[in-house]
């Protein structure tokens, strides 16, 4: 019965339940249905969404379409601008150009108007004064082919239309010369002498020198040196220098010219100041020694080497230096004897003294030249200002005296000076060339020592300088190889067994074999058996190796002793030559003086 109830309640169980189970399935089931639906509403939206999305992608790819162009648009506008800002960059530039053109041709037309105007009549006093100086103007008037008169109308016309100009006076002079009208030209060479003194002397010497008056053209071109500043010399003087070493002008003028220079050469400096000057020109002619020269006594003398260089070097000096000038004047300080020139240096001097402009003239002339160079480089002004740089060059710039001296002898290619003129620089600075030398070797003497001191190997040897006194090497290699074999002796001598370093080892190989090793293992006793090991070796090689040791140290002591004594000979045979030369370039000063014995006479 109880078990019937029993059986009937889990029967009732199992009925409840499966009735539970049965609804959940059935909500389940509602859901999942839901969710069904709820995903097909979803998929339709989806399907919306895409279909948006792809609207969405097509617009943008329109876009970048767009953005595209436009991009191409803003980079072809750049190059636009950036095409018409060039284009007008070089139109303001270029207008800036044409503007400074047309600015140069107005004023370079006003200023040729102005020097026309005002300078014309020097032009045709100019070609008078080519015409009056030449000797075949002078026959025709002494012979009668050119009327007297014309030629006074015609020169006096000259000073009336430019009375201020120098020239004008000095072809009336020039004119009452080939009249015989002694104080009308007097008063004519004394007005043109008030105008501009300087090229008025030169005018009258050349043309004295031209027409075969050399007395007078001497006594001229005394009076223009005179006038001269030495501190500013121009070309000029450069090409009338060329005229007068070429005898172009007499033997008195040349004689006037030397005297000039010389008196300008004592004025402008100082004896010791000039020799200060014409010394280092000199010292610059120097030999210099090279580091592959004298090596053995050099390394024998390091501490005195330094000052016997320099004074060594400085004896060269003489040597070099007349080496230089035979090299510069092959044929002498004087020269050899040679017709004297065609007249070429007058005739070239005589036309750049009348060709030269006045400083009013020059000036104006100068303005208009830079007006031309601008036009010519099309309103560039920087390029007009380069070119009429390189057009002035330096020549238009005065020359200091001595300047002219030292380019003539030391630099003849920066002297516009042939080789007689530059001869005669070198007659004007050869007493301070001499004294220079002088001093130069006077200065070496100095720095040589009566005696030197050579150290090698510890050992010194102090030695004579002079040539003369001559040294035996032998004795002292001897010397120098005995000394060296007794120190190789006495250290193969201290080779000898160190007995307590013996013991020492001894003890300590025999306590590490003994006490030391039987309680090790492993690495460690290895290691204490290795280091006995080498503790024997020792021993041995103390014991045993003194002999290998001696011969060692012999060795060392004879390929020091060898290269000792190869050293001491090396430098004993460069002394005796490196103080030979010496006193033979010190000696060459005499030689330099002998080659130029000839100018001294001038």
């Amino acid at each position: 019965m109880g078990e019937n109830v029993r059986a009937a309640m889990t029967m009732g169980d199992v009925m409840k339940d499966r009735s539970e189970t049965g609804s959940a399935l059935d909500r389940i089931t509602g859901r999942l249905e839901d969710v069904g639906e709820e995903q097909v509403r979803h998929g339709g939206r989806l399907n919306a969404f895409e279909v948006g999305l792809h609207g969405v992608r097509a617009d943008v790819v329109q876009l970048r379409e767009g953005i595209t162009d436009v991009q191409q648009k803003v980079t072809g506008l750049e190059s636009a601008v950036s095409d018409t800002r060039q284009v007008l960059d070089t139109f303001i530039e270029q207008y800036g150009r044409d503007r400074e053109v047309a600015r140069a041709q107005a004023e370079l037309a006003r200023l040729t108007t102005v020097f026309h105007a005002d300078f014309a009549q020097r032009k045709q006093t100019r070609t008078l004064a080519r015409g009056l100086v030449h000797t075949l103007t002078a026959h025709a008037v002494r012979r009668n082919l050119v009327n007297k008169s014309t030629v006074r109308s015609c020169v006096e016309e000259r000073l009336l239309l430019e009375p201020t100009y120098w020239l004008a006076p000095a072809i009336m002079a020039v004119a009452a010369n080939f009249r015989d009208e002694t104080a009308p030209g007097e008063r004519a060479q004394a007005h043109a002498c008030t105008l501009d003194a300087a090229k008025a002397n030169l005018f009258f010497a050349l043309t004295s020198s031209r027409l075969g008056n050399e007395a007078e053209a001497a006594a001229w071109m005394d009076t223009y040196l005179q006038s001269l500043n030495p501190e500013e010399l121009g070309q000029d003087f450069c090409v009338v220098l060329d005229a007068i070493a070429s005898n172009e002008l007499g033997e008195d003028a040349l004689s006037y010219t030397r005297q000039a220079m010389a008196g300008w050469n004592q004025s402008m400096h100082h004896p010791f100041a000039g020799g200060a000057q014409w010394g280092t020109r000199l010292r610059n002619l120097r030999r210099q020694m090279s580091d592959k020269e004298y090596t053995a006594l050099r390394e024998t003398c390091t501490e005195q080497w330094n000052d016997l260089k320099y004074g060594w070097e400085l004896a060269t000096v003489p040597d070099r230096t007349l080496a230089y000038l035979r090299l510069t004047f092959p044929d002498g300080p004087d020269g050899v004897d040679r017709p004297v020139s065609d007249g070429r240096h007058v005739e070239t001097a005589l036309e750049r003294l009348i060709n030269q402009l006045e400083p009013d003239e020059a000036h104006l002339h100068e303005q208009m030249r830079q007006l031309e160079r601008i036009i010519e480089h099309g309103g560039d002004l920087e390029a007009a200002a380069q070119a009429h740089e390189s057009l002035l060059g330096p020549e238009t710039e005065p020359v200091p005296f001595m300047m002219l001296l030292d380019q003539a002898v030391f630099a003849p290619d920066t002297a516009s000076l042939g080789t007689p003129a530059r001869r005669m620089a070198l007659r004007a600075i050869w007493p301070s060339l001499e004294n220079a030398a002088d001093r130069v070797v006077t200065e070496s003497r100095n720095h040589l020592p009566n005696k030197i001191t050579l150290s090698i190997a510890g050992y010194s040897w102090t030695l004579p300088t002079h040539p003369q006194q001559t040294v035996e090497p032998g004795p002292l290699i001897d010397d120098l190889a005995a000394r060296l074999e007794q120190e190789t002796q006495a250290r193969s001598d201290a080779v000898v067994r160190r007995w307590p370093r013996v013991c020492v080892a001894l003890l300590f190989g025999i306590v590490t074999g003994t006490l030391v090793v039987p309680f090790l293992d492993g690495t460690s006793q290895y290691l204490f058996l290795l280091l006995t090991f080498i503790t024997v070796v020792w021993v041995l090689w103390e014991v045993c190796g003194v002999s290998i040791r001696k011969r060692h140290v012999r060795e060392q002591g004879d390929q020091m002793r060898h290269a000792a004594v190869a050293t001491l000979a090396r430098a004993l045979r460069q002394r005796e030559d490196f103080f030979t030369k010496w006193h033979e370039g010190m000696q060459d000063r005499e030689a330099l003086t002998r080659w130029g014995g000839h100018s001294e006479q001038h």
